[in-house]
């Protein structure tokens, strides 16, 4: 239920298709389990919470559930608690009919999405799920259903509510409406208010294995290289929603020449430097630069682990990975130096871009610096 344009769900990961069209979930059979053997026992809790790193499946998870509580034929009785997977993804799939229907073009009155708001005056979401929101959220709670059956609210995520919406979700979960189940989705569940964690049974969701990230790309329509996959997985942290953003911005080719630049230091070419800029950035898009930072923080987390750990860290995200890290980082004091590098590095690109510093400008300064902290790191290494 939302008055939102198709296109202004906070909700959607850029590029990929919304949760609420998803019919299956590859991957995650615990917490698929879990959640039948609770429907079977005919103990099924009314407020969950689903945890994880953004992109990984809970959103998913959350609208398989939903469809599957609104739209199955199974009672309880009905389930065996030894299902294997096949068995378990044929029990989940929703039912055809006018319900599915519904809940695919959000019109279902039995379902209701919790989640930020747009802001029409700025063109932007707002910042928080506000108090206003959940207090429309009781009055619908306050409503009964016609048939008298389930209903579902789905909170996407949980992170966003502030002190006072959280309290006032609180007191709904204290004493949940009848026949109602509470999804909470949230990324950063130590965040949450503890109070609001102990109503909820908690389901944790991890990182998609290659297999299963190559098997969900490939099911919402994502192309990529057999290559690249590897690749993919390692820059992605197993999400598939980032996967299927960074796939869209050519993610993989920029992490390579971030890669290859710092492997000519302390002989850093400033035309190459420029032409990286250029090659990604001419357009000075928001979220492109985005894709910058959360590159740079891959590559300089990927070094100080490989310094601290003394050795390289596998997989590699490309052949000659191992080798340029374990010339630039080689023992836990220059991952110590490096690790100040980084902080001081990404402080500086987020500060520029936000006062609007030309970005060419931006990528070249970093990179001089950071040949400054190699040289740094090479003469105490000579001193040795």
């Amino acid at each position: 239920m939302s008055d939102e344009p198709d296109n202004f769900f906070s909700d959607k990961i850029a590029g990929a298709p919304h949760p609420m069209l998803v019919n299956k979930i590859i991957g995650h059979s615990s917490q698929k389990l879990s959640f039948l053997h609770s429907f079977a026992s005919n103990r099924l809790p009314q407020c969950w919470l689903l945890a994880g790193d953004k992109g990984v499946g809970k959103a998913s998870f959350a609208w398989l559930i939903a469809k599957f509580l609104l739209t199955t034929k199974y009672e309880p009785a009905d389930l065996k608690i030894d299902l294997n997977e096949s068995k378990i993804n044929s029990i989940l799939e929703p039912q055809d009919g006018g319900t599915l229907n519904r809940i695919i073009s959000g019109s279902e009155q039995r379902v209701y999405i919790l989640r930020r708001g747009y802001n029409e005056k700025k063109k932007a979401f707002f910042k928080n799920i506000s108090i206003e929101d959940v207090r429309n959220l009781q009055s619908y709670c306050s409503l009964s259903m016609a048939d008298g059956g389930r209903r579902v609210i789905i909170i996407d995520t949980a992170d966003d509510l502030n002190k006072s919406s959280g309290n006032a979700l609180l007191k709904l979960l204290e004493e949940p409406p009848k026949n109602t189940i509470f999804l909470l989705i949230s990324h950063q569940p130590n965040l949450l208010l503890p109070t609001l964690k102990s109503r909820c049974q908690k389901l944790s969701f991890s990182s998609l294995d290659q297999t299963d990230l190559g098997a969900v790309l490939t099911a919402i329509g994502c192309k990529i290289k057999p290559s690249d996959e590897g690749s993919l997985s390692i820059l992605s942290n197993g999400s598939a929603g980032a996967a299927c953003r960074l796939l869209n911005s050519n993610c993989i080719n920029l992490y390579r020449d971030i890669l290859n630049l710092a492997s000519s230091l302390p002989n850093l070419n400033t035309n190459k430097t420029l032409q990286l800029s250029q090659n990604y950035f001419a357009r000075a898009k928001s979220h492109e630069f985005e894709i910058f930072l959360e590159m740079m923080q891959q590559f300089l987390s990927r070094l100080c682990k490989t310094g601290a750990m003394q050795k390289p860290i596998l997989p590699s995200v490309t052949d000659d990975e191992a080798k340029i890290m374990k010339n630039l980082c080689p023992s836990p004091e220059s991952a110590h130096l490096w690790s100040e590098a980084a902080n001081i590095t990404l402080a500086k690109l987020n500060k520029g871009y936000l006062l609007n510093i030309d970005i060419e400008s931006l990528i070249l300064d970093t990179f001089i610096y950071l040949e400054k902290c190699y040289k740094t790191i090479d003469r105490n290494r000579i001193k040795k």
